[in-house]
């Protein structure tokens, strides 16, 4: 890999857990020792496994492998939906006969969605599930299209003579990222999803490639070295504005990925080397983004598998309802929410620190508030659009004891429970 100057030096930041000061009632706090993880979501890949390439999804570990397809048509690219219930794909390869298909998260319900004779991929929902953007060959040249995902309404978004390919789509559905080869060099852009307002994110001397949004819509991922000429590729990131650019690994094997942990925690990727045309064998892999560690997660020699998607929906809503439970002053539980938004109350030294701990279903507007007992609302911890899956807020109460009523709220559902600090 090139070198690419002191303003792109490897961040420490990225080797260390990130400590934020949040003002006023707002702070940081881990979970409690013992309390387990939540789980990641599953990822889709292609394989040949079974000789054809086809769409296999697989537990984040690495394990469960189950082929979607499983027919003689090359199945490729694949991309779930926002609610990690489908997952869009490319049906007949690279070629004029791949157009864009979508199926249930089980590999059922298979509709196609484009019909035409251009070859059609690397399909990137919007945040609603309602349109697809997707790369296209056309008249010689590749551009980005977005279509409705009942195949209605096609619209061109890009129309230059440079290649245009690669889109994701912002969690908050402003802004499709995407790769252009404008001016000889691969570098990464983004638009208004009307196609206005494009803005150049990354230098050329990068020559940078496929950008994925994190969750959060905060940071972009991409890798470097996408050119005939450069050597092993590595994974970056970025802020939305393309400052910040940071390496998070170096290593003498090729990197690319751009799909995030629902928490935002890794990024899972291809392990191959690379040409301009086609990523040859290798292997599913996940990096942390906070050390640069890669784990590889097929390890299959002589099978190509690559392009892996993350379902934003971690761990499915079975297990999305499963949320760690705390233990309130004297082992009492921590309040419980509902089946569909689950909450759970966490203390910190002393008890005069709440952390609530609650599990969104899927992306959306989230609005989380304390009340006091007289009805008064004490702090509003969250209002805005989230991700998917679990999420710590924290509430430092005074310094008398007092009890205090929580109100979560998510896309028409609410879930409201009581704790009490200082006690």
């Amino acid at each position: 890999m090139s070198t690419h100057g002191g303003s792109l030096q490897r961040s420490a930041a990225l080797r260390a857990a990130l400590l934020i000061g949040l003002v006023g009632l707002l702070v940081t706090y881990a979970r409690p020792a013992g309390a387990p993880p939540p789980l990641d979501g599953p990822i889709a890949f292609e394989s040949t496994e079974r000789g054809q390439r086809d769409i296999w999804v697989m537990q984040a570990d690495g394990s469960g492998k189950t082929n979607l397809t499983d027919d003689k048509i090359e199945d490729i690219f694949p991309a779930w939906s926002p609610d990690g219930k489908r997952i869009a794909w490319t049906s007949g390869g690279r070629g004029p006969e791949g157009e864009i298909w979508i199926m249930n998260a089980d590999g059922s319900g298979k509709t196609q969605v484009t019909f035409n004779a251009f070859s059609d991929y690397n399909a990137t929902w919007s945040p609603d599930g309602s349109e697809i953007a997707f790369r296209s060959f056309r008249n010689g040249n590749r551009d980005i299209y977005v279509i409705r995902t009942d195949g209605t309404n096609e619209r061109r978004l890009t129309d230059d003579p440079a290649s245009d390919f690669g889109p994701d789509w912002s969690p908050d559905g402003t802004r499709i990222a995407w790769t252009s080869i404008r001016g000889g060099h691969s570098a990464i852009y983004s638009m208004n999803p009307d196609g206005g307002d494009v803005r150049k994110l990354t230098p050329d001397a990068l020559e940078a490639a496929l950008p994925g949004w994190s969750p959060a819509g905060d940071r972009i991922v991409f890798g470097d070295g996408f050119c005939d000429t450069c050597g092993e590729s590595d994974v970056f990131v970025m802020n939305p504005d393309g400052t910040g650019i940071t390496q998070v690994t170096d290593t003498p094997e090729n990197e690319l990925g751009k799909s995030w942990s629902y928490n935002g925690k890794r990024v899972v990727l291809d392990l191959s080397s690379l040409n301009l045309r086609h990523l040859s064998k290798g292997d599913i892999a996940a990096v942390d983004m906070a050390s640069g560690a890669v784990t590889d997660l097929t390890n299959t020699p002589g099978i190509s598998e690559e392009h892996p998607d993350w379902s934003p929906a971690h761990a499915r809503a079975a297990e999305a309802t499963q949320a760690t439970r705390g233990s309130g002053p004297g082992g009492s539980p921590g309040a419980r929410a509902s089946r569909a938004l689950d909450a759970t109350v966490f203390f910190g030294p002393g008890s005069r620190t709440a952390v609530l701990a609650y599990t969104l279903p899927g992306p959306g507007k989230a609005r989380l508030g304390i009340f006091d007992v007289a009805g008064r609302e004490a702090a509003c911890l969250v209002s805005g659009w989230q991700p998917g899956g679990a999420h710590e807020v924290s509430f430092a109460g005074g310094e008398r004891p007092q009890v205090f009523f929580y109100r979560l709220e998510w896309e028409g559902l609410r879930a409201t429970g009581k704790f009490s600090l200082g006690r």
